[in-house]
């Protein structure tokens, strides 16, 4: 997967191609969520302004971070309208932001440069992990995040050090709530079919949130993956959520809450 654990790789990723060949991935395609097919097909017939990553990646420069990949490209252009069109909604109100798997923060860093200072910031991540992700180059990647963060012009940052299945919990339990979140942690089916149950309960009615890389239905780790868990989380709550747009990522907005 694109998760900057293969820099040459994930630098080159296009929307042809996924970590496991053009062929999978349109395997994965042809099997799409009948109730999500009319918005793909909106999304991709739609016109995206692919001079937005050119945009970020000469302010990324400007500024100073310090990323290693550039796999959240492929998704700007296609997410960039919707957020525009979420924070035009809102006015001028403060945005409460939760974001699940942050790496080294390059999708963070887009999200303050699309909406400068109107963040609340809340972001979940093991960041290194012994059993998950052992190798070495693993330790650099959280004071880079944290390097990278200091640039930035959020309105506040909470980073919670942790796996998102046992962080969501708390939470919830705490009466936190949110107004955009950002679902790209681990992707074995389990965990992100837990991590959308919390999720939908955290977001604000009205809120938005946004599901990255729809199209693994097999996990890095073997199994099922993010395509399965999004599909049965659809099909057991579609009726609180209106499909705002489908494509790599798939954006839900909450249109009632849920019972529980």
């Amino acid at each position: 997967m694109a998760d900057g654990s293969t820099t040459n790789f994930d630098a080159e990723l296009t929307d042809a191609q996924d970590a496991r060949g053009l062929g999978a991935k349109l395997r994965s395609f042809a099997k799409v969520n009948p109730r999500f097919a009319p918005d793909l097909a909106r999304t991709m017939l739609a016109k995206r302004d692919h001079s937005v990553v050119d945009a970020f990646n000469a302010h990324s420069e400007k500024t100073g971070y310090e990323f290693t990949s550039g796999w959240a490209s492929n998704n700007i252009p296609f997410v960039t309208p919707l957020l525009r069109d979420f924070a035009r909604k809102r006015g001028d109100a403060p945005i409460r932001y939760l974001e699940i798997g942050a790496y080294e923060g390059r999708n963070l860093a887009f999200m303050d440069w699309l909406m400068p200072d109107r963040l609340d910031v809340t972001v979940i991540d093991p960041w290194f992990d012994e059993a998950l992700n052992p190798e070495e180059k693993y330790h650099a990647v959280e004071p880079r995040f944290h390097r990278n963060m200091a640039r930035t012009s959020f309105r506040s940052m909470t980073a919670r050090k942790g796996f998102s299945t046992y962080e969501l919990p708390k939470m919830l339990a705490a009466g936190e709530q949110f107004d955009l979140i950002y679902v790209d942690g681990s992707h074995t089916a389990l965990a992100v079919l837990i991590d959308l149950c919390f999720c939908a309960s955290l977001l604000s009615v009205g809120g938005m949130m946004v599901l990255d890389d729809y199209w693994h239905d097999i996990s890095e780790i073997g199994g099922p993956g993010v395509k399965q868990a999004t599909d049965q989380f659809f099909g057991a709550f579609g009726r609180y959520f209106e499909i705002t747009a489908v494509y790599r990522q798939v954006a839900l907005t909450k249109i009632a809450e849920i019972p529980r």
